[in-house]
């Protein structure tokens, strides 16, 4: 069964919201979590890889570009530190970014732009897709770049849900 875990940090910009987590079956993004997660349904390392394999056939597919991959375990590593797998991918669609930051007024969210999304490897070998919850932040940002946002976020959360069906499938 595919899970979401939901996990939400309650920075001061949004004290309105309390922070909980909760498991959900449904790949639906949920708009009242910062952070989105789903769990492979296979575990250990040839899963991680085979999770970071599909990701990465899903955002080509989908027309997006990967413009950048980061091993963070590996950078740790080189600096004395060990930590499980994790590998952060900067993903973007032009289709999205451009309008985005072709005007002053919707530019202000170019700190947000590539979307990145993460796959790691917790210490059980559970393997995790992990990304912002674009969604819930659009409805909090509103107007053109809330709605720019928004529909960015559905095709990305599109992707990560056939991600997690070709992982089901194998």
């Amino acid at each position: 069964m595919l899970k979401k875990v939901i996990t939400l940090f309650a920075p001061i910009a949004l004290a309105s919201m309390v922070a909980f987590s909760s498991v959900q079956a449904s790949p639906t993004p949920d708009a009242s979590g910062m952070f989105l997660e789903d769990t492979s349904p296979a575990k250990g390392q040839a899963a991680f890889v085979n999770a970071i394999k599909l990701f990465k056939e899903e955002v080509t597919a989908a027309g997006w570009s990967l413009l950048g991959t980061d091993n963070v375990a590996g950078i740790l590593s080189e600096r004395g530190f060990t930590v499980q797998p994790v590998m952060v991918f900067s993903v973007c669609s032009g289709k999205y970014s451009s309008k985005l930051l072709a005007k002053d007024e919707t530019r202000f969210v170019a700190s947000m732009i590539p979307c990145r999304v993460a796959i790691y490897m917790k210490s059980d070998g559970s393997v995790v897709i992990s990304r912002m919850n674009s969604v819930g932040m659009a409805q909090m940002i509103g107007g053109e770049a809330g709605s720019v946002i928004q529909q960015s976020g559905s095709d990305m959360e599109g992707i990560i849900a056939k991600t997690m069906s070709r992982l089901s499938a194998n």
